[in-house]
């Protein structure tokens, strides 16, 4: 079940990269322009990067708790 977690936890990391980061890296051709809304773009792409992290950190948590519970029965 940990695992199953894990992987629901990375989808949505892939999913907060496609859905919030990418689009800023496009709007502001990878920060080589700025448009006019520049600061909220960044606002956006600052805190994809950091749910992105949680989640990571979560799916890591739950990976070990899975090999640690792999490990109890065998």
């Amino acid at each position: 079940m940990p695992a199953l977690v894990a992987l629901v936890l990375l989808v949505g990391e892939l999913a907060t990269f496609w859905g919030f980061t990418a689009p800023v890296n496009r709007a502001t051709e990878n920060w080589t322009t700025l448009p006019a809304n520049w600061q909220e773009l960044r606002a956006q792409w600052e805190y994809s990067h950091a749910v992105r992290a949680i989640l990571y950190v979560v799916a890591l948590g739950a990976l070990v708790m899975s090999l640690l519970d792999w490990r109890a029965e065998a």
